[in-house]
């Protein structure tokens, strides 16, 4: 019988429109936390988003079907 594994990655991106460099290094680091998991199997399954006022924090869940 096949198990689950899941794992969830949550990156906090910041809303201030004068620190577009740390955005982007932020969101490019999501993107290479989420390409990683997808190189050992796992597949993104869910994002939700928590808007704060300073933060917008992404919370991705992933699964991967173990053998």
């Amino acid at each position: 019988m096949a198990t689950m594994s899941i794992q969830t990655i949550e990156t906090r991106v910041t809303k201030d429109d004068n620190e577009i460099q740390a955005q982007s290094r932020q969101l490019a680091n999501r993107s290479e936390d989420l390409s990683s998991h997808a190189r050992v199997g796992y597949a993104l399954t869910h994002t939700a988003t928590i808007d704060g006022t300073e933060y917008v924090t992404f919370v991705d869940t992933l699964t991967r079907v173990n053998d």
